[in-house]
């Protein structure tokens, strides 16, 4: 098979869904290299990708000028990845190019959530609409729509009316470098380098208002429990932090900047604990990182995290904060606890092996192809 992506936030996104696009295409390349995969990129990219892997075919946009480049990606390029034999048509994150059908390609695409639908007020106006517009338009033209889970498949349906045989539900995985276990020495090392605590409460992700972390510093607040936070400081965070009711807390706070990825997975396995009240997530990937860290895990017991987390995770009702800081609490100083969740946790993660993943989605293209 020739499979082609529309593949700007492979080359251009360093987190999010640029790290969905790069892990799922590795593994597909890596456990199935008889088939073909081109990354149809429309600039210039600032995130190396592919090429030490055969299978894969950066294809660069003919246009150096952004105007037509983008025109290229939106309706362009359908045409082009026919004349190169594309048989499958594979939008990695809510968008599909115009005219796939025309040019004989059969279609898929990612839908990762709907978050901008559920909580329209943590979007602009604006970003709403061009969100919706995309999404609907994505969906219409794809022969099947994959939801990475039941409860953004369970938001397709209620949201945007479409049909339940038309989805199918494909999880995620993480990538490699946190699947690798780490000695003692580089944990402690990492430590060291980035001035954390012997032991910290961890959480990764963008510092913002969906992300609940005003529960996590009332539950460290109360508990005095040292926390390393990771992740895109907000304006909503730096508001937070100027309160007077949190200014007791700046030295238990942990916020280092960490862009390599081998340093960040050693700090999952580092952590004592890892927490992710988050309030709604398409799938919730640092869950998923921290379980292959076998660090235990609190997160949320609504939207798709109880999916990712399994049932050995500790799932709260973030809506309630004494909740959280319980759990927190209970965890924190239960050393069998923690051990159990650990490994229990790494064992449902397993589900999400790339070898596994990379099966079903080849499964799904010769599908399409019948």
């Amino acid at each position: 098979m020739v499979i082609g992506y529309e593949a700007k936030r492979i080359f251009h996104n360093r987190s999010g869904l640029g790290n969905y696009g790069r892990n799922l295409i590795r593994a597909l390349a890596t456990h199935y290299p008889e088939h073909h995969y081109r990354l149809y990129n429309p600039g210039k990219g600032t995130v190396p990708f592919g090429a030490e892997l055969e299978a894969i075919t950066e294809v660069k946009a003919p246009f150096t000028n952004k105007l037509f480049a983008n025109v290229w990606r939106q309706k362009l390029v359908s045409a082009q990845a026919a004349r190169e034999n594309v048989q499958i048509f594979h939008g990695i994150s809510h968008e599909l190019p115009a005219d796939l059908r025309k040019n004989g390609l059969r279609s898929v695409v990612t839908i990762h959530d709907l978050i901008f639908l559920r909580y329209p007020n943590l979007y602009k106006w604006t970003d709403r609409k061009i969100y919706l517009k995309k999404v609907k338009l994505a969906v219409k033209r794809a022969d099947t729509v994959v939801a990475i889970s039941r409860q953004t498949k369970q938001d397709l349906v209620e949201l945007l009316q479409v049909p339940q045989e038309k989805i199918e539900v494909i999880y995620q995985g993480c990538a490699p470098v946190f699947k690798k276990k780490q000695s003692v020495a580089e944990i402690e090392q990492l430590k060291e380098h980035y001035t954390l605590p012997s032991e910290y409460l961890l959480f990764v992700g963008t510092l913002e208002e969906r992300k609940n972390v005003k529960l996590i510093l009332e539950a460290i607040r109360k508990l005095r429990i040292q926390a390393v936070f990771i992740g895109k400081k907000t304006r909503y965070w730096k508001k937070i932090l100027q309160q007077k009711e949190y200014a007791d807390i700046q030295s238990i706070v942990s916020t280092p900047e960490v862009r390599d990825n081998t340093h960040l997975a050693g700090i999952y396995q580092g952590a004592r604990l890892f927490v992710y009240p988050s309030m709604f997530e398409g799938f919730g990937i640092p869950v998923l990182e921290a379980l292959e860290s076998k660090t235990p895990v609190i997160t949320s017991n609504r939207s798709s995290l109880p999916e990712a987390a399994g049932q050995d995770a500790c799932l709260v009702n973030v809506d309630n904060a004494h909740a959280l800081t319980q759990a927190i609490a209970d965890i924190w100083h239960d050393e069998s606890r923690r051990a159990i969740m650990a490994e229990k946790g790494y064992t449902h993660a397993q589900q999400f092996s790339d070898e596994r993943l990379a099966n079903t989605w080849v499964q799904l293209y010769e599908r399409l192809l019948v």
